[in-house]
């Protein structure tokens, strides 16, 4: 071929090659709502979860969609404190709450603090009354209450078996749980309130339980041995036996008392498309598999493909049973009222 028409050929071609990368990156995208995701440059996650179980999915997610997540990882009572200040003096800087107190959301919501949304993996989850049915407060990551106990004092088939066992005088002086500051606990109470009647507490209290502040505290009195029996997070006691300490979990018979974290956009979210992306993600099954994989499976997401440590009931029985509850107007300071009454607080 002359070299002249074989320079002609190839600088052709270049410049063809060059309008196709020039056209394509003119091409809208297919998701509008990445488009607009990455034009807000971030976005900033305030969750109470664990952070191991937060490490994962934020690296899926920044790597799958090219959008940074600014982590705000605090203990529950830390972030309402912080959410509630900047939403009183109008500076938030949160797009994406996940917080162990859905209640607090529904007062949000009276405010007009949050925003509606309709969650684009909704009809995916194992059920749907963990949320608020007006597209305003969801959720997507359950905690179960269990029983724990010390292998060294007693043996799994001594341990109680299910929530009556527990208040029956064979285990007077030897239980310890957490009070109602605890997420999971205060799920526990309301569990159990609708189910048994807040006679139960009174059952309870006379086998004179210790009542500790923290759910961490009741883990450590259970290792110790102080207190053989324990109502606790069973993901915490799983957790806690796969890393060496001798604590065993006991899945009640007569029911798995469920909690559930609040998730939600707030209305003036700074980046309000990064804020959905976000959400609808960590809903996903792919974000709770990556969130389930820095817990090994030792956390329920309420996805019904979410990945379970092999010990643990099929996720669908996780809920099974349980009461339908108007989330809207359960008191919370009622229920902590009650509670430290009958337990002689």
């Amino acid at each position: 071929m002359n070299p002249m028409k074989s320079k002609h050929l190839i600088l052709a071609c270049v410049i063809v090659i060059g309008l196709a990368f020039r056209a394509q990156a003119q091409t809208p995208s297919k998701d509008p709502l990445l488009d607009a995701a990455k034009k807000e440059g971030k976005v900033v996650f305030y969750s109470s979860e664990d952070r191991t179980a937060l490490e994962e999915p934020v690296k899926v997610f920044d790597k799958k969609y090219g959008v940074p997540i600014e982590l705000n990882r605090q203990a529950t009572g830390r972030i309402l404190k912080v959410a509630q200040s900047e939403f009183e003096t109008n500076t938030v800087r949160a797009d994406v709450l996940d917080i162990t107190n859905p209640l607090v959301f529904f007062d949000w919501k009276k405010k007009g603090y949050l925003k509606q949304w309709k969650a684009s993996h909704a009809n995916e989850q194992v059920s749907d009354l963990f949320r608020d049915g007006e597209d305003f407060i969801w959720s997507r990551r359950l905690l179960i209450s269990c029983i724990g106990y010390n292998k060294k004092n007693i043996s799994e088939a001594e341990a109680p078996k299910s929530w009556q066992e527990l208040i029956t005088p064979k285990w007077k002086d030897k239980v310890v749980t957490a009070g109602p500051e605890a997420g999971p606990t205060f799920g526990w109470i309301v569990y159990i309130s609708r189910k048994y009647g807040w006679e139960y507490f009174d059952k309870l209290q006379a086998n004179n339980p210790i009542v500790t502040p923290s759910s961490d505290e009741t883990v450590a009195l259970l290792a110790t041995g102080e207190r053989p029996v324990a109502v606790v997070n069973c993901f915490d006691i799983l957790e806690a036996g796969a890393q060496g300490s001798p604590v065993g979990n006991i899945f009640p018979t007569d029911g798995l008392a469920a909690w559930w974290a609040g998730l939600a956009i707030p209305k003036a979210a700074p980046h309000p498309n990064a804020a959905m992306l976000l959400a609808n993600f960590v809903m996903s099954a792919e974000g709770a598999a990556a969130a389930s994989s820095g817990r090994h499976g030792y956390v329920a997401y309420l996805n019904k493909a979410t990945p379970m440590a092999k010990v643990l009931p099929p996720v669908t029985e996780l809920v099974k049973g349980y009461p339908k509850i108007d989330w809207a107007t359960l008191d919370a300071g009622q229920v902590t009222k009650e509670f430290r009454k009958r337990m002689g607080q």
